[in-house]
């Protein structure tokens, strides 16, 4: 019975308490759009549970390589005081690979650029291209491509959204499909809620965390923790489903060839 017990308080408290995420083992992926900038830096700190994103750089994730779904992650993430600019910082969730994945991203105020229009706000965007190189620089900018669909929005300018300020710390949570298999996230400043919204989309079930960030230097993101997380299934590549009508075709007449031969 103690044994039991014991075993039961030990699975409790592994599913139920987090610790702080060491961010060494993440790795980033840069977008080479034209028209935009340098490549990201993406620079850890604090024991490697803070990394910062240094430069006024292309769109850029630094993701955790862990395709998992019924989670919650938190943290902290600030754009520095006297970083200037005035651009995207976010996190990227549900990554399948290079081109397909959900950006949650955050705009200090509202810029023309390129043929494309980036509003002051929050939003939610679902990237879903063929490759990585058709992506390009309106996809992540402007959005509402035949690429980039933005799924929610907060903007400034539509009288709802709020502009991030340089030097403040904001909490972010995200229930990656926990319960109901949607998506919740929250951005808190302090005991203020800046945004809190449940995202109904089924596109991608699990996949990779990440922090996005796109022509805004300096944003640091810290203090990131997990809870839950089950195992996703790993998508099959389009290239197999092309093959496999011939590999079937062989087998059976490998099967035949055998029946003859008995």
């Amino acid at each position: 019975m103690k044994k039991l017990l014991a075993l039961t308080l030990l699975t409790f408290s592994s599913a139920s308490f987090a610790t702080l995420i060491d961010l060494s083992s993440w790795s980033k992926v840069d977008y080479d759009v034209p028209g935009a900038q340098a490549a990201s830096n993406w620079a850890l700190s604090n024991a490697n549970q803070t990394v910062t994103q240094t430069v006024n750089a292309d769109p850029s994730l630094y993701r955790n390589g862990n395709n998992l779904t019924q989670y919650t992650m938190e943290g902290k993430w600030k754009v520095q005081s006297g970083a200037g600019d005035d651009d995207f910082m976010g996190f990227v969730f549900g990554y399948q690979n290079e081109h397909q994945f959900y950006i949650m991203d955050w705009k200090k105020n509202r810029q023309s650029y390129a043929g494309g229009t980036a509003e002051a706000g929050f939003r939610i965007l679902k990237i879903d291209a063929n490759s990585k190189g058709d992506l390009i620089l309106n996809d992540f900018w402007g959005s509402n491509t035949l690429q980039s669909e933005i799924l929610k929005s907060e903007f400034v300018d539509e009288g709802v959204g709020t502009p991030w300020v340089h030097g403040a710390t904001y909490d972010f949570s995200l229930d990656f499909r926990k319960t109901t298999g949607d998506i919740a996230i929250k951005v808190m400043d302090g005991a203020l809620t800046l945004w809190d919204i449940v995202l109904v989309d089924n596109t991608f079930m699990s996949g990779e965390f990440g922090f996005y960030n796109f022509s805004q230097g300096n944003v640091e993101y810290s203090g990131f923790e997990r809870t839950g997380g089950v195992p996703g299934q790993v998508p099959i590549p389009a290239a197999a489903f092309m093959f496999a009508p011939a590999l079937l075709g062989f087998m059976g007449l490998r099967r035949r060839a055998k029946n003859n031969v008995a």
